[in-house]
């Protein structure tokens, strides 16, 4: 998906420079349907492998050493 959406990035450069001639509410338009076509999908791949992460982060301090007493 990330490699998708690498390739994708030359058109919407382009999309994005016609945006900015055709003048800025254009532009602004482009910017908006970008930023969902681009940074959301990201988001969906990166925020549950950090929720992951802090998963295992929390995990590892719950379980005590052995031998010790659980107050």
């Amino acid at each position: 998906m990330l490699i998708a959406m690498s390739v994708l990035a030359w058109p919407a450069f382009i999309v994005l420079r016609e945006g900015l001639s055709a003048g800025s509410g254009e532009a602004w338009m482009v910017l908006w349907m970008l930023a969902f076509v681009f940074v959301l999908p990201v988001t969906l791949l990166l925020l549950p492998s950090m929720a992951a992460l802090a998963d295992l982060a929390r995990q590892r301090d719950n379980i005590p050493l052995a031998g010790v007493k659980i107050p």
